[in-house]
């Protein structure tokens, strides 16, 4: 529920804002200290304060990661806005700078690659979107100069 609902559930229950606020009220007295934080905590929690849910994507925004890429492992690395891939044990690399458009998807800018005969190059722009995740399993759409695929990556620290 937002505040907007928040206030109008209380404008539709005055009696329970005059309860709230009013000076000899069963919740100002010092008995009944332990009902009125039980009150207060109830009505919190069914107004709808409540923090904000941690997204599923939220795993992809730091972190180690593995994928295979031509019956190879190849190791991800993301770090704040920066994407290292390494081919071949770190013979060769791969590197993107990350702009997230929402917890689920990025553009990833080409700004190193060392890949012999690289499909993209230096300023090519690859859009990857999180179609699910599943535990540490990360499954996602990536397209880049006309290419669409799909693949699933692992997280693995």
């Amino acid at each position: 529920m937002k505040a907007t609902h928040t206030v109008s559930f209380l404008k539709k229950n005055p009696k329970l804002v005059s309860c709230l606020f009013y000076k000899n009220s069963l919740f100002n007295t010092h008995k009944n200290t332990f009902w009125s934080i039980c009150f207060l905590f109830c009505f919190i929690v069914l107004t709808g304060f409540k923090t904000k849910p941690v997204s599923e994507c939220d795993l992809l925004h730091e972190g180690t990661f593995i994928y295979q890429f031509e019956n190879k492992e190849v190791k991800v690395v993301i770090h704040k806005d920066m994407h290292t891939e390494y081919h071949e044990d770190g013979k060769y690399m791969i590197q993107s700078r990350l702009f997230w458009i929402n917890d689920c998807e990025f553009v990833a800018t080409c700004v190193k690659n060392t890949y012999p005969n690289p499909a993209y190059g230096i300023n090519d722009q690859m859009h990857v979107k999180v179609d699910r995740v599943l535990g540490n399993e990360i499954y996602f759409t990536s397209s880049i100069n006309r290419f669409e695929w799909t693949g699933k990556m692992l997280k693995v620290k």
